[in-house]
């Protein structure tokens, strides 16, 4: 599935969550990277390119992993950059959309509750490795996934550091399971609101401080989230996932979640 456009250039996906915006990482604040949850290995998501450069680097230790890899594709006049993959082709090696290019693994970079993904950003090649300074990624806005009404939702699965909720009531469609929001909020302290500037969660008006160039508005996250009436870290909303993640609490599977934002 064709998620978005950027340097004029389609990013091509399997029909699997990702996110934009769902992270604390100041690419993706600024519009121009994406995270891909892909099911098992990570596959190239631009019609070609060359891997021409692997690193591994030292990273932060937010959960007990010291570091990670950085691989970097030609793509057409570009410089792909991945992170969060282990190679299984060599430097050299062409690859197509779809090839697969490595395994997802842990990283440094992540939260406790952060699931294996791939991060990808396109960029000038004379400049492939700061934070800063990608492409801006024009999200293509769809109504993927049904949206919650309401305030009441199911606890589907418990793991060790979240749970995912399903809303017991649902009304159209739209990117995330909260329309057109999508991030990790409050504890990201920011969230986005695909194609505007306001919008409305859980019957609170939502409205942009800034919108990017690709149109997004961003807000700051300046509530807290409860859950049943307890605080709790917050929750996670993602693109093409019809569930939330909820971080925090003490609940159990089939248990009933009434959210509230403050």
């Amino acid at each position: 599935m064709r998620i978005a456009r950027v340097g004029g250039l389609w990013l091509e996906i399997p029909d699997v969550r990702y996110s934009f915006f769902d992270t604390p990482y100041i690419g993706h604040k600024l519009g121009t990277a994406v995270d891909v949850y892909f099911e098992n290995k990570a596959l190239f998501p631009f019609d070609e390119g060359k891997l021409v450069e692997v690193k591994k680097i030292k990273t932060p230790r937010y959960i007990p992993v010291g570091d990670d890899y950085l691989l970097i594709f030609e793509v057409a006049d570009f410089c792909l950059k991945v992170l969060h993959v282990e190679p299984e082709i060599r430097v050299g090696e062409r690859v197509f959309l779809g090839d697969e290019i490595g395994s997802l693994r842990l990283s440094g970079f992540f939260s406790p509750w952060s699931d294996k993904h791939a991060h990808f950003e396109l960029r000038k090649c004379e400049d492939r490795y700061r934070a800063r300074g990608g492409l801006t990624i024009f999200p293509k806005v769809r109504p993927l996934v049904p949206v919650a009404e309401g305030r009441e939702f199911k606890v589907v699965e418990k793991t060790a550091h979240y749970y995912w909720l399903k809303p017991l009531k649902t009304r159209g469609r739209g990117m995330t399971p909260f329309g057109n929001i999508e991030g990790g909020l409050p504890h990201y302290r920011y969230g986005a609101i695909f194609n505007g500037n306001k919008a409305m969660l859980f019957g609170k008006a939502i409205r942009a401080e800034k919108t990017l160039e690709n149109g997004v508005g961003i807000f700051k996250a300046n509530f807290e989230v409860l859950a049943n009436g307890n605080r709790v870290r917050g929750v996670g909303v993602y693109c093409n996932e019809e569930k939330v993640k909820l971080i925090g609490g003490d609940f159990e599977v089939e248990e009933t979640i009434e959210l509230e934002i403050i």
